[in-house]
């Protein structure tokens, strides 16, 4: 793939310091105590140690409104940026104990932070392991997040959301009659094993070269989870018989509480990689078929992944950030993983607003400079068309494409890179985090409004809002010109047939009527994850297929009336895969 890229030293040192992270190696940062802009909220502040290792940490209150003055903005990138690692430390804290210790009994307080316990604790490699005991299938030790309701508690196959969150027993309940009870549940239930459909990302086993099989080699996967406000909220509106016409996720005209949705990627665990101390471990669930029945596992798997959606006041698009563990592309020794993705189509084409045999261009704002990335022609998945295709003989199902390398296009800009330096250096300042697993876990990204592409990368003022604009995380959002560097929206262009194509609508306006937004906001191309979830609208015109966005996958017709969902297993077949690309892109 072709990429120019524009940067200057300042931009070049601060990328170094934020990619540095042995132990040995500190990160060198500006003083956190220094201040290189006004700042207009107390979460935009620099980050201190003892910022680190308050108790509790506080959950940052929301940022004032944004002026929308690209040449004078009333906040910075860097604010925002010190305002999501502050959420970050928040919602990675210990959630409160409740003192309970038996078999299937929550042993904490869910979607509560722990009042004598900091951020500093739980990044002790043994954190989850040491709240286990003999009596309780749970570990007392959870972060708060980890304590949100699952996906499949919110909608539960077949019946309403159950009960208080804070006191509710973790149990699962999906299609096809699967039901795990509380005596067999963990907290972290990762029932997800594709990129919202569209490929699915392996670790290789051997070495960086993919397996001949690539179900052989170590798969990452994924959950969601929404915290008590937005689980109460849609338990009060919830009728599966009369689902609700129109609904708007808190804080709205009768609820300013704020709703949170998190979304977390997994990697499965060797000894090597649980012993390194550079991993947040957790106990499991995952899924597997035997013998035509699906089973739950358990396994200690690895946080590779972190996205925190927060719907707030003056932000109703929900605030998108996203962090990522270290070495995904590259080990701590500097050499390539092997990181790969086997897409679940074998096309790729593009809408209208792309020109037939033109390679589309995506527009990187880094904040000093912008950098243009050329993106894959349309058509065949493969290196003829600029896909980075790994060399060999693979076993893949019909219309499935790859192994392809997962690259990071120089998406970093230089607020979030400073900012992921100054929290390294507070960390170095704080002999609580000496052994922190924390230390390898940075800020990829933020979004906080709708905007459209700066089309050129010549203008000297880009919009301040486009920075951050193609935000992707690389182990949740991997495929280029599907989800990586994605605007405007995506879907497969005929769901009836089995042709393995994708198309990727660049052009298409994917804000719809949105409260609280400017003028013409729905008729902005919004790019990366902001865009993506844009294109979740509830309910859908029947005629048009398009509704109002309220940025939840989660929330469906089909979940809305009592539908649930299915637990993906890791031995997938291809024709479950390919029920579950339909599933997704057939919008």
């Amino acid at each position: 793939m072709k990429t120019k890229i524009i940067m200057f030293g300042a931009l070049a040192s601060a990328l170094a310091m934020a990619t540095s992270c042995t132990k040995t190696e500190p990160n060198v940062a500006v003083s956190p105590s220094s201040k290189d802009q006004t700042t207009s909220f107390p979460g935009g502040e620099p980050i201190t140690p003892a910022d680190l290792t308050a108790t509790p940490a506080a959950l940052p209150a929301a940022p004032p409104a944004y002026n929308y003055d690209p040449y004078k903005p009333n906040i910075t990138h860097a604010e925002y940026a010190r305002f999501a690692w502050r959420q970050f430390i928040h919602f990675n804290s210990p959630a409160k104990k409740n003192g309970v210790d038996a078999a299937g009994k929550s042993p904490v307080v869910r979607g509560a932070i722990d009042p004598t316990r900091n951020f500093a604790a739980s990044g002790a490699i043994d954190f989850h392991q040491s709240g286990r005991t003999a009596s309780s299938n749970f570990s007392s030790n959870q972060l708060v997040w980890e304590t949100f309701a699952h996906r499949s508690e919110l909608f539960p196959a077949g019946s309403a959301p159950k009960g208080n969150l804070a006191n509710l027993d973790p149990q699962y309940a999906f299609q096809e009659g699967l039901k795990v009870a509380s005596t067999d549940a963990r907290f972290n239930n990762l029932d997800e094993n594709t990129q919202i459909g569209q490929n699915q990302i392996f670790f290789p086993k051997n070495g960086n070269t993919p397996s001949t099989n690539p179900q052989d080699d170590h798969i990452i996967l994924f959950q969601a989870k929404v915290s008590p406000v937005e689980y109460d909220y849609v338990k009060s509106i919830y009728n599966a018989e009369n689902p609700p016409t129109a609904l708007e996720l808190p804080p709205n005209g009768t609820n300013q509480n704020e709703s949170v949705e998190v979304k977390s990627a997994w990697r499965e665990m060797t000894p090597e990689l649980i012993a390194s101390g550079r991993y947040h471990t957790a106990e499991a669930l995952y899924y597997y078929r035997e013998n035509g029945k699906i089973q739950a596992r358990v396994a200690t798997f690895g946080l590779v992944g972190l996205h925190i959606l927060r719907k707030m006041e003056n932000y109703p698009t929900f605030v998108y950030t996203t962090f990522e563990q270290v070495d995904s592309l590259t080990t701590p020794d500097k050499q390539k993983t092997g990181l790969y993705v086997i897409n679940l189509y074998d096309q790729l084409q593009y809408d209208a607003s792309v020109a037939p045999g033109t390679r589309p261009t995506a527009i990187l704002n880094s904040g000093p400079n912008r950098t243009a990335v050329v993106l894959p022609l349309a058509g065949a998945i493969d290196t003829a068309h600029g896909y980075d295709v790994v060399p060999g003989s693979f076993d893949l199902p019909e219309g499935f494409t790859g192994p392809v390398r997962v690259q990071n296009p120089p998406v970093a800009t230089l607020a979030v890179s400073t900012v992921n330096a100054e929290v390294q250096q507070a960390m170095a300042g704080s002999p609580a985090f000496k052994d922190s697993v924390w230390q390898y876990y940075r800020l990829v990204g933020l979004q906080v409004l709708p905007t459209n592409e700066d089309s050129s990368i010549t203008p000297s003022k880009p919009d301040p809002l486009t920075q951050d604009y193609y935000l992707a995380n690389i182990v949740v959002e991997s495929s280029q010109p599907g989800i990586q560097l994605f605007k405007g929206g995506v879907k497969d262009p005929h769901p009836d047939k089995q042709d393995f194509t994708l198309l990727a609508k660049r052009g298409l306006a994917s804000i719809r009527n949105v409260k609280g937004l400017p003028p013409k906001s729905d008729q902005l191309v919004m790019g990366g994850c902001m865009g993506c979830h844009g294109n979740a609208q509830y309910p859908r015109d029947k005629d048009t297929g398009l509704g109002p966005s309220i940025f939840s996958f989660l929330i469906n017709q089909d979940t809305m009336t009592g539908q649930g969902f299915s637990a993906d297993v890791r031995n997938e077949s291809p024709e479950a895969l390919r029920a579950k690309r339909l599933e997704y892109l057939s919008y």
